[in-house]
């Protein structure tokens, strides 16, 4: 099952039940009677395997959030967040153009001009420190790049990449190359004090990217 389609129709069958709950009059119109509707829906349709287990990390992540949060949870605006994103990219099913390398070295260039450090020839086989004196940085194995890119220039593995500086900044980035990244760790990587993230084969990754705010509902 594609992680792509099945978090779209989790978030879309979520959203239009509870647009025909409150059409009903099961529910009020207002944020802790629907953030209160969604916290049950979610944790009923994970009790029933309701969805692919593809998802149960995120319905798991929503019921503990509602649980320990309540309405600050606010869990209709990250499934709002989620379908406008998913939908902007992949309008039909989960079909998306390929990653190509010359949009990788667009990336590059465009942090380049924005004073980032850019470190991509390099080999990484063990854990290392980029002194940077706060300047926002960027690193990829070249190794892995020779592996994930073909011949034809095409993104056919998973790249991952280190980044540090601010997360909505270079998400955006990535975005305008037409590129999205799932997170693997916030700063816990083998470049120190910098984030993994991971670039997809035609964005098809099989957990939830990061969400450009861009494309917030």
């Amino acid at each position: 099952m594609s992680y792509i389609i099945e978090i779209k129709s989790v978030v879309d069958t979520a959203l239009s039940e509870l647009n025909d709950a409150k059409a009903a009059g099961k529910i009020q119109s207002n944020p802790v009677s629907e953030d209160s509707f969604l916290c049950r829906w979610v944790a009923q349709s994970a009790k029933r395997q309701r969805f692919d287990p593809i998802v149960v990390k995120d319905l798991t992540s929503w019921v503990q959030q509602g649980r320990s949060m309540g309405k600050n949870a606010n869990i209709k605006g990250q499934m709002e967040h989620i379908a406008a994103v998913y939908h902007d990219q992949f309008p039909e099913g989960d079909e998306h153009a390929p990653i190509m390398l010359s949009q990788f070295d667009d990336l590059l260039t465009d942090l380049e001009e924005n004073d980032w450090m850019v470190h991509t020839d390099q080999e990484i086989s063990r854990k290392m420190r980029v002194i940077s004196d706060g300047q926002s940085s960027f690193v990829a194995n070249k190794a892995d790049l020779d592996k994930s890119f073909n011949e034809a220039g095409e993104l056919v593995k998973p790249l991952s990449v280190y980044v540090r500086g601010k997360e909505s900044w270079f998400i955006e980035a990535f975005l305008a190359r037409g590129l999205l990244a799932t997170k693997v760790t916030d700063y816990k990587s083998i470049i120190k004090y910098h984030g993994e993230y991971k670039f997809w084969p035609r964005n098809q990754a099989n957990c939830l990217v990061v969400l450009p705010e861009s494309l917030k509902a």
